[in-house]
């Protein structure tokens, strides 16, 4: 049997889990990539296709999971670990409740930080959204089933439940979303505009994962920012494709 990861400094705790957080996306990008590579590319699918964000999205994010599954078997952890139960008609409402939040940020943060004259960045899925919106449509499905489970497994399920036994629980929320944002930095990067990329991180992206975390932590459920976390990706991807078309 595995070494307890329950143990070491709460410095130490930080380190691996912002390694696991970095290591996590690396992998799913690895993963994502090989996919295409063996996949796609033999079938000349364009890679900012509706067909090749899917595969590549896809394989992505099941890396993502298999990084998480893989430190649970490492310490010899049961799936328990992460707190995953049936939903109730009160994990429901939070559900619900937490979609309704974070929309509600993601309208009002930006049209603050633009008060500030501070600069944002977009996803790089957006260029493809841009270039063909029936790109968004296939996130709608992805976000909810794949996007949004895989990474609240591994940033909230994992790396926050692990911060909670060396920190009390508003500090690993805190420090479980700064990793969460950080890792992020990629996916957001505009060489053009890093001060952008910067802001995006850490104020609208920190926000989320906070609320995120904090909800798994209220329902002791990680089902329900799962589902809060792919719905809110999926609504918003929604209305891109709806401004992308015209009907916004």
């Amino acid at each position: 049997m595995s070494h307890s990861p329950e143990t070491g400094s709460p410095g130490r705790a930080v380190v691996a889990m912002a390694a696991l957080g970095a290591v996590g996306l690396l992998v799913g990008v690895l993963v994502g990539s090989v996919a295409f590579a063996l996949v796609g590319a033999p079938l000349s699918i364009p890679s900012d296709a509706p067909s090749g964000q899917l595969l590549s999205t896809l394989a992505m994010y099941l890396g993502v999971a298999a990084v998480g599954g893989l430190y649970l078997l490492r310490y010899d952890l049961p799936l328990s670990y992460v707190r995953i139960g049936r939903p109730t008609l009160r994990d429901a409402g939070a559900t619900v409740a937490t979609v309704a939040v974070l929309l509600a940020l993601a309208v009002a943060l930006p049209v603050l930080i633009g008060r500030l004259g501070l600069p944002l960045t977009d996803h790089s899925v957006t260029d493809s959204v841009r270039r063909d919106p029936t790109v968004a449509l296939v996130f709608l499905p992805l976000s909810v089933l794949v996007v949004g489970p895989a990474e609240e497994f591994l940033y909230r399920g994992i790396i926050q439940t692990r911060l909670g036994s060396v920190f009390d629980t508003w500090s690993a929320v805190a420090v479980a979303a700064v990793i969460f944002a950080v890792v992020h930095f990629i996916a957001y990067l505009d060489p053009a505009n890093v001060p952008g990329t910067i802001v995006t991180i850490f104020l609208l992206l920190l926000p989320l994962g906070a609320i995120l975390g904090i909800v798994y932590e209220y329902t002791d459920n990680l089902v329900v920012p799962a589902l809060a976390h792919g719905v809110y990706n999926a609504i918003t991807f929604g209305l891109t494709y709806a401004e992308a078309v015209g009907g916004l």
